[in-house]
């Protein structure tokens, strides 16, 4: 990741019949126009709002037709500036991308004139998953059962639904198993703006897990025996009613 960008910020006010009527903050390095500034941070303003979806910081650069970093720089100047003010919109960064939406605060007003979001309830199984995949991607359905000891198939399928995850790709291996991956929408959801922002587990939290996870399997192997030696045994019983029910009706037959 690069250098945490800082900003010197300073206020441009516009008189208009003697009334402060604009203030921009903008970027004050040696190297860059304050006008020119201004302007594309403007240009970037329009397209985040404009696409709505979060926008590749090559396509930003392309558009403004600049580096990538003078556009990473310009994004991490919006994204300041949209906090500090406080507006209804903010700016998120998603990896190497940007995006403009709504700020979390508003959420209950903006529910009253839009359609209510219905956000995934995400179960104790689903999200034992998803922290799988975050953590081991990319994976394969099978790896992800050999860590959880139980069959994934609903989980994934879930978070497939969910649009938590997607397919990476292929293993190269016998079969070619799909392997898997989170995305954007978990990034957004859990409010990170990369995979590496995600909590570092020590090495003792991670061996209490791989015992926890341990005693689960031992636990359930322990109830399907229980339940199959159960089994066997009313097996067993019927079996020795039916021949004492066969033995009582051959005496009948022979009286």
């Amino acid at each position: 990741m690069d250098d945490e960008i800082k900003y010197e910020e300073i206020i441009i006010q516009h008189e208009d019949n003697n009334n402060n009527i604009d203030t921009s903050y903008i970027n004050t390095t040696n190297d860059t126009n304050n006008d020119d500034f201004i302007r594309k941070s403007h240009i970037i303003e329009s397209i985040l709002f404009t696409m709505g979806d979060s926008v590749e910081l090559s396509t930003l650069a392309l558009a403004l037709n600049c580096d990538k970093n003078e556009a990473k720089k310009l994004c991490e100047f919006l994204k300041e500036k949209y906090t500090k003010e406080h507006f209804g919109m903010k700016i998120i960064r998603l990896e190497n991308k940007y995006q403009m939406v709504s700020s979390d605060e508003y959420f209950d007003n903006l529910v009253i004139v839009a359609a209510n979001p219905k956000k995934p309830i995400l179960t104790d199984a689903v999200i034992e998953t998803l922290a799988i995949i975050a953590y081991k991607q990319p994976i394969t359905k099978s790896e992800i059962e050999k860590i959880r000891g139980v069959s994934s198939e609903h989980t994934v399928s879930r978070l497939l639904e969910y649009k938590l995850i997607e397919e990476a790709g292929r293993l190269d291996a016998p079969g070619r198993p799909i392997t898997f991956k989170t995305n954007e929408n978990f990034l957004r959801r859990f409010g990170i703006a990369s995979i590496d922002d995600l909590p570092i587990l020590s090495s003792e939290r991670e061996s209490e897990i791989q015992s926890e996870v341990q005693e689960e399997i031992k636990s359930s192997l322990g109830e399907a025996v229980l339940i199959d030696d159960n089994s066997n045994d009313i097996s067993k019983n019927t079996d020795n009613k039916d021949n004492n029910g066969d033995i009582t009706n051959a005496k009948n037959i022979e009286i």
